[in-house]
């Protein structure tokens, strides 16, 4: 619980940005609504199946958004942190890659 906490002083699911995170899923179907409840589609499930753990999780979530913010005060270069990420995706390609060949 504790590091939930802190994920969300960081910036993660503020209640300033999680009304449109919420209804970008209900509108691209990953997501819907019963009654109070949201709950996942097939499509939801089927997405979050083949996504790699370390895209989905909250803690790479938060060091991205803090990311962000140190680029729009200037303390952080925006290619530099675009290219951290196209090497962890090309990193994870490549290890898929390596399996299917082995």
């Amino acid at each position: 619980m504790d590091k939930d906490i802190e994920v969300e002083r960081k910036g993660l699911g503020t209640p300033a940005t999680r009304a449109g995170i919420i209804e970008s899923l209900i509108h691209k179907d990953l997501i819907r609504r019963d009654k109070k409840n949201l709950l996942v589609t097939e499509k939801g499930n089927r997405l979050v199946s083949i996504v790699e753990d370390k895209f989905k999780s909250a803690e790479t979530t938060s060091e991205w958004e803090m990311k962000l913010a140190k680029i729009s005060s200037g303390k952080v270069d925006k290619e530099d942190f675009l290219r951290e990420i196209e090497d962890s995706i090309r990193d994870l390609v490549d290890r898929y890659k390596n399996n299917l060949n082995e």
